[in-house]
């Protein structure tokens, strides 16, 4: 869950047109340098953008420029306070410039989405100008993440050629991998992140955002040296960019390589101890024989999970953690059932269907299931989570069918699932 707030809000930011002329200069050494490190200057430009604030109490522009700021660091350090910040910069930057003020009512959405207030993100951009073709692709990636393909679609459709950037064509991308044309997604992502790389100024973490999804993309088409290519990119480009350490560990747990799973993850750990990628250390703990550092490590996944739901967050992640390791099923069906009343997405539904199942509440998990494949997303956990509970109905052609399918797509998707599935395939 987390992850994709991280790439929304990322998103964000390349939907913001700002001026290079301000943004203060920054000692960076040569212009022939690879990467453009602006996030080892983000504080310093903060502190410059806070001190004109203070001086200039009625500019909207300082505002939302410091907004920004907070949300680039957001991303880069993973201050939940930053966001904090932001929301109340772009808030402030709204209330003394309502009309005409876009940037900062994306930047008050973005906020709002990194404290997972999908609707009220949406609300915001719902206000400001319908026809800004900015606003409309960041709408398009909200209803998405709430569910909403059909007026996604509709909403990209209605861009013109001349909007078609790097940022639109990841919303696009992320639209063609959701419902069922990975390929077309890989295509249309690769071409964005070579774009986004032509220009070295473009942000180290913004740059590295788009090798993290097309690793991720790569991963799910079972590419997993390109896979890995593109997130060690990404880490090249951004060195703590926290989904890159994420997809790593999951990369190599598929593969068994339980000590560069545990190495990896530990490096994501000390940025953001996300749910995920606690439970792949935790799973490598197990698989290297150290039961007593996995326990540990579970007992650091029950506090993370007591904090996200102190600040109000529901954590998907968590969810699924709990059904995979078989333990506290009753509370992941809650957590499953709270998501997908916040949003509705296929992933929601997916993580409904494999806890229903584990608790044995096959009706919900077959209902569940038929809605996260309803676009023949091509995911391979998706469809073998769908297989399995097909299976569990006497289905035995559709189980067939989409276990097939999944090994097809990647016949390392998962570091249990994917060994299940070809040992049922071959009963």
């Amino acid at each position: 869950m987390y992850l994709q707030i991280l790439l929304l809000s990322a998103l964000t930011s390349l939907l913001i047109l700002i001026s290079p002329s301000d943004v203060p200069a920054l000692s960076l050494g040569s212009q022939d340098a690879v990467v453009f490190p602006d996030y080892l200057q983000r504080s310093h430009i903060i502190s410059v953008y806070e001190q004109q604030v203070t001086q200039s109490l009625n500019s909207a522009i300082f505002l939302r420029l410091l907004a920004d700021q907070y949300l680039r660091r957001f991303r880069e350090q993973a201050d939940i306070e930053d966001v904090l910040r932001a929301e109340k910069a772009a808030r402030q930057s709204l209330a003394l410039q309502p009309q005409h003020n876009d940037v900062a009512a994306m930047l008050l959405a973005s906020a709002l989405l990194s404290q997972h207030q999908f609707r009220q993100a949406l609300d915001v951009l719902n206000d400001a100008s319908v026809d800004h073709a900015q606003i409309a692709s960041l709408k398009a990636s909200i209803q998405m993440e709430l569910g909403n393909y059909e007026t996604a679609q509709q909403l990209l459709q209605n861009l013109t050629d001349e909007t078609a950037n790097s940022s639109h064509n990841a919303v696009m991308a992320r639209y063609l991998e959701l419902t069922g044309n990975l390929s077309a997604a890989r295509q249309l992502l690769d071409a964005a992140m070579q774009e986004m790389d032509s220009f070295y100024t473009n942000p180290a973490e913004t740059r590295a955002w788009f090798h993290v999804r097309a690793g991720d993309l790569a991963f799910a088409s079972g590419d997993l040296s390109l896979s890995e290519q593109r997130y060690r990119e990404a880490l090249d480009l951004f060195p703590k960019h926290i989904a890159a350490f994420t997809g790593l560990a999951r990369l190599y747990a598929t593969q068994h390589r339980w000590q560069d799973a545990l190495n990896i993850a530990n490096q994501g750990i000390e940025i953001m101890p996300l749910v995920e990628t606690l439970g792949y250390k935790a799973d490598a703990q197990t698989a290297l024989g150290d039961e007593k550092g996995a326990a540990a490590t579970e007992d650091l996944i029950g506090v993370v999970a007591y904090l996200s739901k102190v600040k109000g967050i529901c954590d998907r992640a968590l969810a699924v953690y709990y059904t995979e390791h078989e333990i506290h099923l009753k509370q992941a069906l809650q957590i499953a059932r709270q998501e997908v009343a916040i949003r509705d997405d296929i992933y929601a539904e997916d993580t409904l269907a494999w806890a229903a199942a584990a608790n044995e509440q096959w009706q919900e998990a077959q209902q569940a299931a038929q809605k996260a494949t309803r676009y023949g997303t091509e995911d391979a956990l998706l469809q073998f989570h769908a297989g399995i509970i097909a299976l569990h109905f006497g289905n035995r052609e559709e189980a067939i069918e989409r276990l097939t399918h999944a090994v097809k797509l990647n016949p390392q998707f998962h570091h249990k699932y994917a060994q299940a599935a070809r040992h049922i395939l071959a009963q």
